[in-house]
């Protein structure tokens, strides 16, 4: 594409000096007299030099032994002008051109003046009563079902003085159908129906923030808003609402834009800007290297921003070609929020109506955070925050003085413990004898979802404690025998910020009077880990789990539960305390005792979390498999889990020739290997007997199936409670599931909406 040409307002933000020439200057190896960093350039000549500097807001340029292009915003610290014959070397890019020499710069202006910084801080003179204070629109983009944790924060960001535009992924069902009676109780409150699937680093993101800043002004012309300001499902405001108006208020007029600072080549390689990708089924795919915008300043750093209405107008309609052509340009860039807006404030009129500071708070661990973990999603290696936890709560307290109104990421279904001291701390809520404070419910299924894929090892277990809990409620009360028949709803239930099990609602009919009646089922997890040998380098050893959906940036399993079946890419998180370094060899075995692989895996010193996928051939063997921990092929631990057998396939019931071919184990060994000879290590004995019986298991269909999954299912799932939503005469013994407090259905007055709009905290 054509690159946009500057806009016919540069001029307000530029020097007079575009390309004039200082002359030839004397640099040094040890204190370089253009500080703003170096690019070689291939194709370097000055008008190279001089567009390259001018893209990183430097206001000089100086060209040196060729390829060097020195960018800055002084220069001559050491010595007058030398003579010209000192700048000899030519120009790689054009040879009747010269290009400086050896510690000799030629200088150029590069017309830019330095960017405009509005310092704005937290300490700033009162506003008069009188002066009317601003409003804001907060534009809620969400994700996944934490529907608990957005009305938790529209609990607290909630007024009636401002609006909320709430933009759900399209693939969000649930949480759109949870949120959406928002519309009916608040007339401030509307949720769009343009709804785009926001991966990370779209193109897409800045095609739906046009698209909301379209419908804001075109039909919502009745919101008199003053600031455009983005949310999260995991952003959460560490100072009240009303210090974010008087401060904005204060301030109004600014723009609030977190910037990456003077490094701009660092910037464009890390967040490819000269590349083109492209976005299609909800993956972004690189395509090829693109030339970069020439004639800008190139500014970018974070995407939660801060608009004022005005530039939000310029840069939503403007004709002028810098904003048409950015436009363009954006529809083919990785992350795009992260620098459009940005761009847009700094080379257009608005240019000194910049504040570096995204009103934000993010948690970067870029150790952690940095792992390339959406390469499955985007042909990038991206970064991204980590979640706040009760750890980090002394760090927010030291950004009390600083204009930080947010923080981020706050995920309840990791750390709710930090969310409810923000609230004590930060709020003034009172949680004192609140029954359900460190209980955390989330919903991973709802039978009203008609596109959202489940796993089926997660159907098959959900529906296995349906018919568990039902077959024990029929031995422990006869007059409460019942026939289920359909799930509605499971929920994960955390305590403590702990694991705590699914709760599974299902409709059922009492089998004497025919009354369909709804239960809700308590199941907690059994694990199984072992130590046999702790002395030596295995006293190092914290604890093994397996599980799918590794999380490598938080070190969590994102499958609640850790629901596994034959088709699933399994993964042992394995913890270590410090100590000295060494290696294990971590072998994986089958129900039928056959080792499906072997690894070494080092361990380093400093305390440890590791995860290793073994690359087995599907499908795994249904049944009770075992990760096992090797020190010097001695066996030190190990632990169980369950590949369960299916009883969906494509979330509908299996078919027989399905569970025959998803049950039968792979064809031949799971990897190229055979490490047979291990199992006198591990322990093991070869047994015909459980290869026939897995053979005999692999035909099952029907009750059969189910009677295998159940019988697999009771060893790692116990049903501990049950409660029903509404009074049963021939179940007496059954309580009320709003009277117990493990329940999705008891009270939750964190997350109430009843408690959005009001001023009063949650005091009990």
């Amino acid at each position: 594409m054509t690159s946009p040409p500057p806009s016919p307002f540069l001029i307000l933000c530029l020097g007079q000096d575009a390309g004039h020439y200082y002359g030839c200057y004397r640099d040094s190896s040890s204190s370089r007299d253009l500080d703003g960093g170096m690019t070689e350039l291939s194709d370097n000549t000055p008008q190279a030099c001089i567009d390259h500097c001018y893209r990183s807001a430097q206001k000089y340029a100086g060209l040196q032994y060729g390829k060097e292009c020195w960018c800055g915003s002084s220069y001559g610290k050491h010595s007058d002008k030398l003579d010209e014959a000192h700048c000899f070397t030519k120009c790689p890019g054009d040879a009747s051109q010269t290009c400086g020499a050896y510690l000799a710069n030629k200088v150029y202006g590069t017309g830019v003046q330095e960017v405009i910084r509005q310092d704005a801080p937290l300490e700033y003179a009162p506003v008069e009563p009188d002066v009317p204070r601003v409003k804001i629109v907060f534009v809620l983009t969400v994700n996944g079902r934490a529907v608990r944790q957005v009305n938790r924060l529209l609990r607290l960001i909630y007024s009636p003085t401002h609006y909320y535009y709430i933009h759900v992924d399209k693939r969000q069902e649930y949480l759109f159908r949870e949120l959406l009676p928002f519309e009916d109780r608040f007339t401030n409150v509307h949720l769009t129906r343009q709804r785009f699937s926001t991966i990370w680093g779209g193109a897409s993101l800045l095609q739906a923030h046009l698209s909301f800043l379209t419908e804001l002004f075109e039909d919502k012309k009745n919101w008199t808003w003053d600031y455009y300001i983005n949310l999260s499902e995991s952003d959460y405001p560490v100072k009240p609402v009303s210090d974010l108006v008087e401060y904005l208020t204060a301030y109004k007029g600014f723009n609030f834009l977190r910037s990456f600072g003077k490094n701009v080549p660092r910037f464009i390689k890390k967040q490819g800007i000269d590349q083109t990708f492209h976005e299609c089924e909800d993956h972004l795919w690189r395509v090829a290297p693109r030339p970069l915008p020439s004639g800008v300043i190139f500014d970018g750093g974070s995407d939660w921003i801060g608009l004022f209405r005005e530039f939000a107008r310029y840069a939503l309609n403007s004709k002028d070609k810098l904003v048409t052509g950015l436009k363009q340009y954006y529809k083919y860039s990785l992350l795009p929020v992260e620098s459009f807006f940005h761009m847009v404030l700094q080379n257009s009129m608005f240019c000194s109506q910049s504040v570096d500071n995204n009103l934000h708070l993010t948690n970067w661990r870029r150790k952690q955070g940095c792992k390339c973990q959406y390469k499955h999603i985007v042909d990038w290696c991206g970064c991204s925050p980590n979640n706040i936890k009760i750890s980090d709560m002394e760090r927010l307290l030291h950004y009390d003085k600083k204009p930080m109104f947010f923080a981020r990421k706050f995920e309840a279904i990791v750390d709710q413990e930090v969310i409810n001291s923000v609230d004590v701390t930060f709020h003034g809520y009172l949680y004192s004898g609140v029954q359900s404070l460190s209980n955390y419910w989330q919903n991973v299924y709802h039978h009203l979802d008609k596109n959202t894929k489940v796993k089926d090892a997660a159907l098959t277990i959900y529906s296995s404690i349906e018919r568990v809990a039902s077959s024990l409620l029929d031995k422990t009360m006869t007059s409460c025998a019942l026939e289920p028949f359909k799930l509605l709803e499971t929920t994960v239930f955390n305590e403590a910020d702990h694991f705590h099990g699914l709760l599974v609602l299902f409709s059922a009919q009492l089998q004497s009077t025919g009354q369909v009646v709804t239960l809700e089922v308590h199941a907690e997890p059994q694990h199984y880990y072992s130590v046999v040998d702790n002395k030596g380098k295995a006293a190092r050893l914290q604890s093994l789990e397996v599980g799918t959906d590794f999380d490598v940036k938080e070190l969590i399993f994102r499958n609640d539960g850790n629901l596994i079946g034959p088709f699933d890419e399994i993964t042992l998180r394995h913890a270590w305390l410090p100590g000295s370094e060494f290696s294990v060899s971590i072998a994986w075995v089958d129900p039928t005792n056959e080792i499906a692989a072997s690894y070494d895996v080092h361990i380093p010193s400093v305390y440890h979390v590791g995860n290793q996928k073994p690359f087995l051939n599907k499908p795994l063997r249904p049944g009770m498999w075992k990760s096992c921990v090797m020190i010097d092929l001695k066996l030190v631990a190990f632990t169980q889990f369950l590949v369960t057998p299916l009883t969906f396939y494509n979330n509908r019931p299996i078919s027989s020739s399905e569970a025959h071919r998803a049950h039968q184990g792979p064809n031949g060994l799971y990897t190229s290997t055979d490490f047979s000879e291990f199992r006198p290590n591990l322990n093991l004995n070869y047994d015909p007997k459980l290869i026939s019986e897995a053979n005999i298991n692999s035909r099952k269909t029907g009750p059969e199936l189910e009677q295998w999954v159940d019988g697999l299912a009771k060893f790692f799932w116990v049903v501990q409670n049950t409660c029903v939503t509404e009074f049963v005469s021939a179940c007496p013994m059954l309580v009320p599931c709003q009277n117990v407090s493990w329940s999705s259905r008891s009270p939750d007055l964190k997350s109430d909406t009843r408690y959005i709009g009001s001023k009063i905290p949650v005091v009990s």
